[in-house]
């Protein structure tokens, strides 16, 4: 991989933000992609907002600036939307329907804003947008970000290869959890 490029995932704490970029650092690692990630910034605690960026490619860094952003992985739409400054117009994001309601909209305080509002305004902006709203009922919150994962493994964009995402899944994921991150990751793959 000769270029960088830069990739931000974000949610909210308990979906999983922190294994997410673990994979793919180790999946990069194991692609003989150079990469670097940021501190996982936020509340990683369930309910708190989680951000992290991962840069792949040569003299990489994990810090991401405003419209630096090449690939972002929402993980919860809101999240998704709260980091919009990041992107350019070559941008691809994933966004999963994954609604978490925010205290002072389960307070009443706020209402929870139009996400399908800000998906139309993203696609007429940038490169590609992939909004997720497949009913995942069956799938354990735990593993719901390999569905993601999956969707976006498939995109011309996304420089891991699939035999190193297999074996980072592998890798890092705790025994109790490979069997349903595998197939879960494969659902998103083919869905």
């Amino acid at each position: 991989m000769k270029e960088t490029l830069k990739t931000m995932v974000v949610g909210v704490g308990g979906q999983g933000v922190v294994l997410l970029t673990d994979l793919l650092v180790e999946a990069a690692l194991l692609a003989g992609i150079p990469v670097a990630s940021s501190e996982i910034y936020g509340l990683s605690q369930r309910g708190g907002s989680v951000t992290a960026g991962i840069t792949f490619g040569e003299n990489t860094n994990g810090f991401i600036e405003q419209a630096g952003v090449d690939i972002l992985i929402g993980l919860e739409p809101l999240e998704a939307q709260r980091c919009a400054a990041y992107l350019h117009r070559g941008s691809t994001v994933v966004i999963d329907n994954n609604r978490i309601l925010p205290y002072v909209v389960n307070a009443g305080n706020a209402a929870y804003p139009d996400i399908e509002k800000f998906v139309g305004f993203l696609t007429a902006h940038i490169h590609k947008v992939i909004y997720i709203t497949d009913d995942l009922g069956s799938i354990k919150p735990a593993v719901r970000n390999l569905y993601v994962l999956g969707k976006l493994s498939k995109e011309k964009v996304f420089p891991i290869p699939y035999e190193c995402l297999i074996k980072a899944i592998h890798n890092i994921v705790t025994p109790d959890f490979v069997t349903a991150s595998l197939r879960t990751f494969e659902l998103g793959r083919n869905n």
